[in-house]
């Protein structure tokens, strides 16, 4: 493995200039504070406690820059700035991206899958690319390959933060590489993305938290406020292995809601309506698949009954796609947030769109009107509530054999205001028609709901192993000794301060947001209420997004997407670091 530059080699006297200017930063305290608590009193807001005739509507917490260490952020957002800089984090990033770390469905537990050993490499790497960090942070293993580091703050009143990110990535499919511009694992920088699988999700998350560390150890920084790094190895296929044997720990050895605030990978930033939204996620949908299986007498083809087990499995399934989910507008909903935000901010929604958004604050006959031309849109029909994909199907051996099973996986994304018993009632209801229909036992999820021991003509079963309730939706209060409202400043701080050196214009407005899939934050529920999905990184716009190749070939970060990022850590560490009310 090659040498590794370190910030020491790109940052040259800038170092010891910056301790010094630290110092004399502290003194600008109690003015600044004066400004801010002044600020603060006056723009307050809540979500929750607004009433519907208050406005605005989209409440915004203002840009938050650190006071105390006002010096020390200015510092590192001039350097991050520097050509040099972003060549260091190019490297450092397309570093990472050549080391495979991929995870495959079918691996087993730790020990006894060599698969697993590649995140070795990738330990190794870290420790020569990070060299402050494995001197100055408490650094353990959880099931071999679980990273767990802890950055001891000074003030043990304080509850820690908790950043999270994950080493491993999906797989390349070996078919699709002559289709990648640069090579999957290369790692390459062609002066304006790093590219590779691995470079957006979630290495650039991961690096960025370290890059960002990193920079403050250069300068000297000790947290009053505790920082503990969790980093997984197996969140591509559910974070069993990995977070799943780290939240424990850090359960049993802070104990329950003992965190200040939880950060990990999700949405970041775009443009919607000529507008700049940023949209933390703050809560997630659950998730459960239901396997519906069928069973028939079999046979040979030649002598068929009217329906085979196949046949039968296949009318269960119309069934189901015929009843889709009621899906309704809910004023509590994180989507319904997102709309009142497009519409107090949008420069460019128009008129009738906006209109009709506002008038269902207070009407319900205009919020059922907003629905009809909001799930016009299969996409946000999708998001607003729950889902049924039928995935997997199977059934038959041979073509003159009449098939005694057959089998169909149903996956279901449960709305974030409902739960799994809701989906079970409902699956359970709609499939007791087709087995009252075509005379077949049922039994579902555990019970038997037809007579037991009676006349049939085959089974239908449905049940659903693995169940994963919605997650619980993070207070969202505007308010800056709020987790929330820390995080919303700092978004707006890290947007304006790269604009504002780039002679740009613009803002950015935060607005609740929920992930379209589920993430390693499902096993640190136990640990805070204040769990943020969200990566400062800008996705494009509502009509062109820049996916950045995620989950398939091209996979790539713009360089000035990752120091953003960077930026973005940087910011949000010293002002959870200075917010003591959190």
């Amino acid at each position: 493995m090659g040498q590794t530059a370190t910030l020491e080699d790109i940052d040259g006297g800038q170092f010891a200039r910056a301790r010094a200017r630290t110092s004399r930063s502290h003194r600008l305290h109690l003015l600044l504070v004066v400004v801010f608590v002044g600020a603060y009193l006056f723009g307050h807001r809540c979500w929750h406690h607004a009433s519907m005739n208050q406005a605005p509507v989209c409440p915004q917490t203002e840009a938050l820059v650190p006071t105390q260490n006002n010096g020390l952020w200015s510092d590192i957002s001039a350097l991050v700035s520097t050509d040099s800089f972003e060549k260091y984090a190019a490297e450092l990033l397309g570093g990472a991206v050549r080391i495979r770390g991929e995870t495959f469905d079918s691996m087993g537990p730790v020990g006894q899958d060599p698969r697993w050993k590649v995140h070795t490499n990738f330990h190794e790497y870290l420790e020569q690319a990070f060299p402050q960090i494995h001197k100055a942070l408490k650094l353990e293993t959880v099931n071999t390959y679980g990273l767990l580091y802890t950055w001891q703050g000074s003030a043990t009143s304080l509850k820690p933060l908790l950043m999270m990110a994950h080493l491993d990535t999906v797989p390349v499919n070996p078919d699709t590489i002559e289709s990648w511009t640069h090579p999957p694992w290369s790692g390459y920088f062609d002066g304006t993305s790093i590219w590779g699988r691995g470079a957006s999700d979630d290495k650039s998350g991961l690096i960025g938290t370290m890059a960002a560390i990193e920079l403050l150890l250069q300068r000297g920084f000790q947290p009053l406020r505790t920082v503990v790094l969790a980093f997984g190895f197996d969140e591509e296929a559910g974070g069993v292995q990995g977070a799943g044997h780290i939240a424990p720990v850090l359960l049993d050895r802070y104990g329950a809601d003992s965190f200040a605030a939880i950060i990990d990978e999700g949405g970041g930033f775009s443009e919607e309506y000529g507008t700049i939204f940023a949209g933390p996620g703050v809560a997630e949908k659950g998730s459960m698949n239901v396997e519906l299986d069928v069973t028939a007498p079999g046979g040979h083809s030649s002598i068929p009954p009217s329906h085979t087990s196949i046949g039968l499995l296949a009318a269960a399934i119309v069934h189901l796609e015929d009843h889709p989910f009621d899906v309704h507008l809910d004023r509590k909903s994180t989507i319904y947030a997102r709309l009142q935000c497009a519409a107090q901010h949008g420069k460019e929604m128009g008129a009738t769109l906006r209109r009709r958004i506002r008038e269902s604050l207070k009407s319900d006959k205009k919020l059922r009107n907003l629905e009809t031309l909001l799930f016009a849109d299969s996409v946000e029909k999708s998001l607003a509530g729950t889902t049924q994909a039928i995935d997997l199907i199977n059934g038959g051996v041979k073509s003159n054999a009449l098939p005694e099973q057959a089998r169909a996986v149903i996956n279901h994304r449960i709305d974030s205001m409902s739960s799994s018993n809701v989906v079970k009632e409902r699956d359970t209801t709609l499939l007791k028609e087709i087995a009252h229909k075509f005379n077949l036992s049922y039994i579902a999820f555990g019970h038997e709901i037809t007579e037991k021991d009676a006349p049939s003509a085959g089974t239908i079963s449905i049940s659903s192993p693995l169940v994963l309730e919605p997650a619980p939706v993070t207070p969202i209060v505007m308010d800056r000794a709020t987790p929330y409202g820390v995080l919303s400043g700092s978004i707006r701080a890290t947007y304006n301060a790269r604009r504002s050196q780039n002679n740009q214009d613009g803002d950015i407005f935060v607005t609740p947001g929920m992930p379209t899939g589920n993430t390693d934050t499902r096993y640190y529920w136990g640990l805070t209420s204040h769990i943020f999905r969200y990566t400062h990184h800008d996705l494009g716009t509502s009509n062109n997004p820049l996916g950045g190749g995620v989950h398939t070939v091209n996979e790539h970060i713009e360089t000035s997407a990752f120091l953003e990022m960077i930026r973005f850590y940087v910011t949000f560490i010293l002002n959870m670091q200075e917010s003591l009310d959190v």
